[in-house]
C-alpha cells in the first residue's frame, strides 16, 4: 500500500497557488476533490479545492484568491490524470469555471462498482473497505463558506485526497488484473462528454422522477414546463427546485385544461409561486399542449402485464444475478431490471420479434453485452435455458443450445 501523506499546505494567495500549481504539474496523477454549497443557489459556491500528488497535499481556497489561471491550467493539463471520487459534481464546477474538462480523469466510485463494491460506494466506506482506516464525520455538514477554516476542517477536508490515492491505486491495479479497464473508460464515456455539463433545457425533463410514467403529449408539456423552470433558475441563481418543484410539474403536465386559478388549487403551487410566475408557468403548459404529435417525446415502456411477460422476465434475471455473482459484481450494475423487462416485454411478440430492432437497453451495448447482453438474446431464442442442480438444487446455466 502507497506510503500516506501526513501533512498539507493551505494555499490562501496568488504567489503560493504559483508555486503549488509549479509542484503539482510535475506529477502524472492528481487526485482532486471540492468542497461547495449550492443549497440556495443555481450554480454550485466553490469553498475549496484539494489537490494531492504521491508526494503533496495542497488545500486551494478560491474565497482568498482572484486569479485562478494557474489552478485551471493544471486541471487542463491532458498530461496528468484527474483522479476524482463521485467525480459529476466536482467536474462540473470546473467545467463552468473554464468551459473545458478536466480530461484523462479516473472516477473511483465508478470504478469500484465495475470491482464489486457496490452501486455509487460512498468514499467513506470504500476507504474503510480498502485500507482499513474510518475516516472521522465531524465535518460532513460544515460550513465551507465561512473563514476562517477551522483545523479539523482543513483536516478532514485533506483527508478526501490524501486517501484517494491508494484507492486509486489499489482500483486501477485491480481492473487492469482483472482486465476492466475497458469497462471504466466506457463507463465514464458520459462523465467525459461535454454534453453532459450544458444542462441543455429541452432534455432535462427526462431526469424528473415519474416522467415514464407519463403520455407522449403529456411528455411534451413536461418538457416546455422543465425547460422554463431550467432556464429560469439558471438567470436568477436559484435551485431548480425552489423556483417549481418536480411533483406539481408532474400534475401540471397531466392537465388537458389549465389557466391560474386552477393553478392555486396543485399541491405545491402556492399563491405566492401563481402570482410570480403564473402567466410564464402557463405559457409553457400551452406551448407543450399545442406541440405538434411528431414532435411528442416518446417514452421506452413495455407493456405492463402482458402474458408471460413476468415469467420471463424472472427467468432472464435469474441469468443476471448468476452472471454477476460469477464475475463478482452487483446485478443492477450488470442489468437493471428496467432494463430486462424491457426484453421481457419485446420478446412477447413471439414469431413476430424483429431481432434486427432490439430494444436500446445499456445490457446490449459495450462490455455489458458480451457479458450478459447475449446471453440473454440466447435465452430468449431458446438456445441457453436453466436447469437446477441435482445436488444443491441451485440453478445452473445449460450452454448447450437446445432443440
Amino acid at each position: 500500500m502507497l506510503k500516506l501523506l501526513e501533512s498539507f499546505t493551505y494555499i490562501d494567495d496568488t504567489s503560493k497557488l504559483d508555486m503549488a500549481c509549479k509542484t503539482l504539474s510535475e506529477a502524472s496523477v492528481l487526485c482532486v476533490d471540492t468542497e461547495f454549497h449550492r443549497e440556495s443557489t443555481y450554480y454550485a459556491e466553490f469553498a475549496l479545492i484539494q489537490i494531492a500528488s504521491r508526494e503533496a497535499c495542497y488545500l486551494i481556497d478560491p474565497l482568498a484568491i482572484d486569479d485562478l489561471a494557474p489552478l485551471w491550467a493544471l486541471m487542463l493539463n491532458p498530461d496528468i490524470l484527474k483522479v476524482f471520487h463521485a467525480a459529476r459534481q466536482d467536474v462540473e464546477i470546473i467545467f463552468n469555471k473554464t468551459g473545458q474538462l478536466p480530461l484523462p480523469m479516473f472516477d473511483t466510485q465508478v470504478a469500484a462498482a465495475l470491482l464489486g463494491y457496490g452501486l455509487q460506494v460512498g468514499f467513506g466506506n470504500l476507504v474503510q473497505k480498502v485500507t482499513g482506516k474510518l475516516l472521522p464525520k465531524g465535518e460532513s455538514f460544515t460550513n465551507w463558506l465561512k473563514r476562517p477554516l477551522t483545523e479539523s476542517q482543513l483536516s478532514y477536508a485533506a483527508d478526501d485526497v490524501i486517501y484517494l490515492m491508494p484507492i486509486y491505486q489499489h482500483l486501477s491495479e485491480r481492473l487492469q488484473a482483472t482486465g476492466r479497464k475497458a469497462w471504466l473508460d466506457e463507463e465514464q464515456h458520459v462523465l467525459c462528454s461535454p454534453a453532459t455539463y450544458a444542462n441543455n433545457p429541452g432534455q432535462i425533463f427526462w431526469r424528473i422522477k415519474g416522467a415514464n410514467r407519463l403520455k407522449p403529449r403529456q411528455l411534451a408539456v413536461l418538457r416546455e414546463l422543465a425547460a422554463w423552470r431550467e432556464q429560469a433558475a439558471q438567470k436568477r441563481d436559484l435551485p431548480r427546485r425552489r423556483l417549481l418543484q418536480d411533483e406539481p410539474m408532474l400534475s401540471l403536465a397531466r392537465k388537458t385544461e389549465l389557466n391560474e386559478a386552477q393553478m392555486e388549487h396543485i399541491r405545491g403551487l402556492n399563491n405566492g409561486i401563481v402570482r410570480r410566475f403564473g402567466s410564464e408557468i402557463l405559457a409553457a403548459w400551452q406551448h407543450g399542449q399545442d406541440c405538434p404529435e411528431e414532435n411528442w417525446p416518446q417514452t421506452c415502456r413495455a407493456p405492463r402485464n402482458s402474458e408471460g411477460t413476468e415469467m420471463r422476465l424472472e427467468l432472464l434475471m435469474t441469468l443476471v444475478r448468476l452472471r454477476a455473482e460469477k464475475v463478482e459484481i452487483a446485478s443492477n450494475i450488470l442489468a437493471s431490471r428496467s432494463d430486462v423487462a424491457a426484453l421481457a416485454s419485446w420478446a412477447n411478440h413471439g414469431g413476430n420479434m424483429n431481432w434486427d430492432k432490439l430494444p436500446d437497453t445499456p445490457c446490449l451495448h459495450g462490455w455489458r453485452k458480451k457479458l450478459i447482453g447475449d446471453d440473454l438474446l440466447r435465452m430468449l431464442r431458446g438456445e441457453l435455458c436453466l436447469r437446477l442442480d441435482s445436488n444443491s438444487c441451485m440453478p445452473i446455466v445449460d450452454e448447450q443450445t437446445t432443440a
